[in-house]
């Protein structure tokens, strides 16, 4: 069951055409309706489970027949990541959980290419053990930590904002609580619950985001099929655990623009490149300093199968986040060992400091998912971390487990 055709959306990793995509063509795997998306879809999986596979299929049904009847979709996940990184001393292990709560609700425009949608979502994130994986750049001295997320923040309010398509889907507009680094700045594999783990790849990591999901407005024009422009601001003062609104009369705004040529080329497939400008404002209650910058980022489909990424991003400062420099290229291979739907990624990516003394800082990471059943997905990994910036290892290695049920 669901939407009409006319609402249909693209998983990210997967090949896409003009228009399947809910506010950007730069959306990320962690975009809200893409992780809805993920969770709602029943996908053909390695295994079936007497019992457990029935009983989350009929719940699964449920939602769907209430997403046709009303236009209101509920989700469901649950992500346990475990790190295990190589060396003496400190602690090096990392564990943690991860529970989101999604629903989007199409309130106009049903079955049209004019749709307005008001996405809503929450998680709670908790660590299993003496410390979660986002511990772990601290205790090996890395300058990009081993993952996004996964740490012992507790409840949060993420997302709660209103997309609207006009003009056929041609003009998109957000207004609410968001995090812009899931609509600008990233590429298909940018997920941390299912692809790459190291900020590296998982992350933008030389733009100056706020912390999270914050007051924000913006918008995507899509003038010919060919070509977008997304822009917009957020609040500089936000971050994901508090409300921000409170802190808007400081005037104080990230603002970001990214244009993008998504051509359909014969017999590659889909592919994006785009261009990412961005400015953060200075921080007077925070005693940060303003900054400004770039990211370049080139994704393309070779067939049915292979896509491939590049980015590069350059930061005029570079002190709100410690990177002046960073550049990574890498592929994702759909349908080794099993299901179609089981992905291989490999990535290698090369980080400068901004800390005078640091040297900079490589990792290359292999990981490979495995789509066990409709709903459940289990991903194992590697990093290799060279140099590591805030320490004197030559070498440290990272290894990742990482097990998800969506429905």
């Amino acid at each position: 069951m669901g939407e009409p055709a006319a609402e249909a959306l693209t998983l990210p990793e997967q090949s896409t055409t003009s228009l399947d995509f809910e506010y950007s063509p730069g959306e990320t795997a962690d975009a809200p309706l893409y992780e809805i998306e993920e969770a709602a879809s029943a996908r053909t999986g390695m295994f079936s489970v007497p019992g457990l596979t029935p009983l989350v299929e009929s719940w699964r049904t449920a939602l769907d027949d209430l997403h046709r009847e009303t236009g209101l979709r509920f989700a469901i996940a649950y992500t346990m990541l475990l790190q295990q990184a190589t060396g003496s001393g400190g602690d090096r292990t990392g564990f943690s959980g991860d529970l989101d709560f999604m629903s989007d609700w199409t309130l106009v425009g049903r079955g049209t290419a004019n749709a307005g949608r008001l996405i809503v979502t929450g998680e709670y994130r908790h660590s299993i053990g003496v410390q979660p994986p986002s511990d772990l750049r601290g205790e090996i001295g890395s300058l990009q930590s081993t993952t996004g997320g996964f740490n012992d923040r507790g409840w949060a309010v993420r997302d709660f904002h209103y997309t609207q398509r006009l003009f056929d889907g041609r003009l998109r507009l957000l207004a609410g609580r968001a995090d812009a680094s899931d609509y600008v700045g990233g590429h298909r594999l940018q997920g941390i619950n299912n692809s790459f783990s190291n900020r590296n790849f998982s992350a933008d990591s030389t733009t100056a985001y706020p912390a999270g999901h914050v007051t924000a407005l913006g918008v995507s024009i899509r003038p010919v099929d060919q070509f977008y422009v997304t822009a917009g601001g957020t609040n500089a003062y936000g971050r994901s655990t508090i409300n921000d609104m409170q802190y808007l009369d400081e005037g104080k705004f990230f603002t970001f623009g990214e244009a993008g040529f998504t051509p359909v080329i014969p017999n590659l497939g889909w592919g994006r490149y785009a261009v990412l400008l961005w400015h953060m404002d200075d921080r007077d209650l925070l005693n940060l300093p303003s900054d400004n910058g770039f990211t370049l980022i080139a994704e393309q489909d070779f067939g049915e199968r292979l896509l491939m990424f590049a980015r590069y991003g350059w930061a005029d400062d570079g002190a709100l986040t410690g990177i002046k420099q960073s550049g990574q290229i890498g592929m994702g291979y759909r349908g080794l060992l099993g299901s179609p739907l089981n992905m291989t990624g490999a990535a290698f990516g090369v980080s400068d400091p901004t800390a005078a003394g640091q040297d900079p800082e490589s990792v290359f990471e292999v990981f490979h998912r495995f789509q066990l059943t409709a709903h459940t997905q289990f991903s194992v990994g590697f990093q290799s971390i060279f140099e590591p910036s805030r320490s004197d290892d030559d070498f440290v290695g990272v290894f990742t487990f990482r097990f998800r049920l969506a429905f």
